[in-house]
């Protein structure tokens, strides 16, 4: 060691250390080259000057925004996009200042949130030069809006993704290993479970979401409450919330979005040879769902008569009544309990909003309990967007939605049965009837589902939603009847149903934003499209129908049946002849040109 100029370090060396041994000749990573390097394509010692350059006596240059890897790029790729995300709050500001009539209309497409290119094409196309000059403030915002997109540039999505991505917190931790093969990484697995736990699970409520949670993590591929073919079901599923490249089955193709997951639980389906288990009847319920706002039509059929036929088996393996039972199998009669009753409450939604008699009959096993555990981790979280928990209510919910589906069962029964048909004057009768149940209903709901702080939550909105939607399907039957006056009550109480759906929209839009709706809120903001259609020339309608379409417009871009049923109320727009606002306009060639 005599001979050696300097010691062997023994421990970790003090700042400064290796610049002081000039022959260290340990290779570094280098975070970036300077230009000089760059250009001449030389190895850069990443000193400030560098070697290469205080060689050669030149200017050494470090363009720091070139580095990928440095968390101080991505934090002003993040300060950039907070920047640009204020454009829309100064332009309402604008808007609103202005009092014009066109102004108005500019600010309820803006409110849509449609992008800086959408908002730039509906002024260029509907706003004429005069109007322009008559309107200063439109003008500054014409001005403002072009100035944007040529600064913006192409990489803006990416941008605003590698910022989601570095400020991402997933709700739930859970393993990728050993539920899919499809990804690896335990984020991105994460990111979706914890998109679909929030936006889709609290209202079509079929898994007893603690408990697969729980199992997920075990890691045990044989549990009795969860399974690959389940996990990836799911994972399928959420991917239409999601953003991210890894959603994309087909780099690009929305539509392809959650189809890699979707193979890989057909797959698992297939191995199991009509095997029968907890996890599978959960997850046909899954792909079956996938499949209908994938517009998949031959798998929708197939999964939703397997799912038929695995909700009846799954019910005969586990009859409501156990006796003396030991703790596993009361938690496995629960959680089917559960599963059936949420199946039967999802199957009786889809079957009434396409006007046919349920597949799955009425439980006849006790409803699941509306008690709060006091051990119960029932958190509401606005994921992505980082918030403070909130009482989700999901019991509550869950009990109130299996009582109104009873009810509409009833409905689809009297209303949709092509075997035999009522008189017009006992199906009055009958509307009347279940009307007035539909009314206790609501008296009876609990307060945690009706105060105004709950109004926060997607899932109680989308509650309230389904309730206006039943009134607004029974009575747009009554309408067709001969009888004067038994029609415009009808047509009254529609109207008033649909402008609720419309107040109830713009609420979710107020609390959560327009980026992320339960879907099936789909079938009740067409609903209401439809019936205001024809009442345009109502400046309050009017507003209603931009409203519900700014939300039809968001389901379109994540689900292709959201876009078709889009296109349903534009094609029934010309078949009625009636002219759709000028907003609504551009929104419909935006989205199909899209």
């Amino acid at each position: 060691m005599s001979g050696s100029k300097f010691p062997r370090l023994l421990a970790p060396a003090p700042p400064g250390i290796n610049d002081a041994i000039e022959g260290d000749g340990r290779r570094r990573n280098v975070g970036v080259a300077c230009l000089a390097c760059k250009t001449r394509k030389l190895k850069c010692s990443n000193e400030h000057p560098c070697s290469n350059c205080r060689k050669n006596n030149i200017e050494c240059t470090i363009n720091k925004d070139s580095d990928k890897r440095r968390r101080d790029n991505l934090k002003r790729k993040i300060e950039v996009l907070e920047e640009k995300e204020d454009i829309l709050i100064r332009l309402v500001d604008t808007l609103r200042d202005s009092g014009q009539n066109r102004t108005a209309h500019l600010l309820n497409f803006i409110r849509g949130n449609n992008s800086l290119a959408e908002i730039k094409r509906y002024i260029d196309t509907h706003l004429s030069r005069s109007e322009l000059e008559k309107t200063p403030a439109l003008i500054e915002v014409r001005n403002e809006v072009e100035r944007r997109l040529q600064q913006s540039g192409p990489p803006t999505t990416r941008r605003m993704l590698d910022a989601k991505r570095l400020s991402d917190t997933s709700v739930f931790k859970v393993p990728a290993k050993p539920w899919t093969s499809v990804v690896d990484n335990d984020d991105f697995v994460s990111h979706l479970v914890s998109l679909w736990f929030t936006w889709f699970h609290p209202f079509c409520n079929w898994i007893d979401r603690d408990t697969f949670i729980r199992y997920m993590k075990m890691g045990n591929v044989r549990s009795q409450f969860c399974s690959p073919l389940l996990v990836n079901a799911i994972l399928a599923d959420a991917c239409a919330y999601s953003d991210f490249p890894e959603a994309y089955a087909t780099p690009g193709d929305p539509a392809s979005k959650g189809a890699h997951f979707y193979s890989e639980a057909k797959r698992y389906l297939d191995e199991e040879e009509g095997k029968i288990t907890l996890p599978t009847v959960q997850g046909l319920g899954v792909m079956w769902i996938y499949t209908c706002l994938a517009e998949k039509e031959r798998s929708r059929w197939i999964h939703h008569n397997q799912l038929i036929h695995a909700v009846q088996e799954l019910s005969h393996q586990n009859p409501p009544h156990l006796g003396n039972a030991d703790e596993n199998a009361i938690r496995l009669a629960r959680v089917v309990n559960h599963t059936i009753w949420g199946l039967y409450n999802v199957n009786t939604m889809y079957s009434a909003w396409y006007g046919k008699i349920p597949s799955i009959n009425l439980p006849q096993r006790p409803l699941p309990s509306s008690e709060i555990n006091v051990h119960d981790n029932d958190l509401w979280y606005r994921y992505p967007v980082r918030s403070d928990g909130v009482q989700a209510h999901t019991r509550c919910l869950f009990s109130a939605l299996c009582s109104l589906n009873q009810i509409t069962y009833n409905m689809t029964r009297i209303f949709f049965n092509t075997e035999y048909k009522l008189p017009w004057s006992e199906i009055e009768f009958k509307a009347e009837e279940l009307h007035s149940r539909l009314r206790d209903w609501m008296i009876h709901l609990p307060s945690c589902l009706k105060n105004e702080t709950s109004f926060d939550l997607p899932h109680v909105l989308s509650l309230h939603m389904y309730y206006h939607s039943m009134i607004l399907r029974m009575f747009s039957i009554i309408r067709r009847t001969t009888n004067i006056d038994a029609r415009q009550r009808a047509h009254e109480t529609c109207l008033s149903s649909a402008r609720t759906i419309s107040k109830l929209m713009h609420l979710h839009r107020s609390a959560c934003g327009a980026d992320h709706i339960p879907v099936l809120n789909f079938q009740w903001v067409t609903d209401a499209l439809l019936i205001l259609l024809d009442r345009l020339s109502d400046a309050k309608d009017r507003d209603a129908f931009i409203n519900l379409n700014v939300a039809a417009k968001a389901l379109g871009r994540r689900w292709p049946l959201g876009k078709k049923m889009l296109r349903l109320v534009q094609n029934r727009a010309e078949e009625m002849r009636m002219g759709v606002p000028k907003e609504m306009g551009v929104l419909f060639s935006c989205l199909f040109e899209s």
